[in-house]
């Protein structure tokens, strides 16, 4: 079992409201909590965010304890906020 502690505020929420079965092992599932924490730090070249903003990615999207993607904050928020968004197709 994942020790909760250990874990940064944000990945702790999500814990707690998806639980922890499978925690860091499989990501990316519909039932999974999305939250994002800051990128760390790395000398050398920034990466460009992907959402066409021209700005270096900053922060990384996680689900459960997996990270599945990275960008800049605001690409980083729409696409936590998207994961209780469904789509009708039309």
């Amino acid at each position: 079992m994942t020790d909760l502690n250990q874990l940064s505020a944000s990945a702790r929420s999500a814990a707690m409201r998806g639980g922890t079965a499978g925690w860091g092992q499989v990501g990316g599932l519909a039932e999974h909590i999305r939250y994002m924490e800051l990128r760390p730090k790395r000398p050398g070249r920034k990466p460009k965010c992907n959402c066409g903003c021209g700005t270096p990615k900053t922060h990384t999207g996680f689900a459960n304890g997996v990270c599945l993607t990275s960008g800049c904050e605001m690409s980083m928020r729409r696409w936590v906020k998207a994961a209780g968004v469904r789509r009708v197709a039309p």
